[in-house]
């Protein structure tokens, strides 16, 4: 486990569509902490959606930016990073984001993420045709990924958000 005293920031993994970024952006209020989101800084730095990025340019090109921006952000302190679903295929992210990190993987069941995703309707597709497809393929790869890294995993298709962060905030000793 991690030592929670030498806490510097908490990062947030999990699949798009589990509720990373709810989480997070409350967590940091009731921290008083800055809420970073890597996929909103890479949208200021491109000046598009990924969505039109990635039709554009590949996930290739996204994945090079994506690893700039973690390089940028995880050298700040009372922060919490809000990660894009793929940061943990990249052992090179994972390796600066976990230092003096506490890592929170945001877990939802695979039909609650089809559904949420379905309703947003605005996340680019990662490898398949059809949303279904693309979404059991590459939750079933990273899966074992977010499990590694995750001190603590929540689950958004069990728990409503208070009792998450109640559940957070005491595994951050607060």
């Amino acid at each position: 486990m991690v030592d929670t005293a030498n806490i510097e920031k908490v990062v947030f993994i999990g699949f798009r569509g589990a509720g990373k970024t709810t989480i997070a952006r409350t967590l940091a209020a009731r921290l008083e902490w800055d809420y970073l989101s890597t996929d909103d800084w890479i949208q200021e730095q491109i000046r598009c959606s990924i969505s039109q990025f990635v039709k554009k340019r590949g996930w290739d090109a996204f994945r090079t930016l994506e690893r700039r921006v973690i390089q940028q952000l995880s050298e700040r302190r009372e922060v919490i990073l809000d990660c894009g679903g793929g940061v943990v295929e990249n052992p090179e992210n994972m390796k600066r984001l976990i230092r003096n990190a506490f890592v929170i993987w945001v877990d939802a069941d695979v039909r609650d993420i089809l559904a949420r995703l379905k309703e947003s309707g605005d996340r680019p597709l990662l490898n398949r045709r059809c949303l279904e497809d693309d979404v059991r393929v590459n939750y079933r790869r990273r899966r074992p990924l977010y499990a590694r890294y995750g001190h603590l995993r929540v689950d958004t298709s069990v728990d409503h958000l208070e009792a998450i962060l109640e559940t957070i905030l005491k595994a951050l000793g607060q």
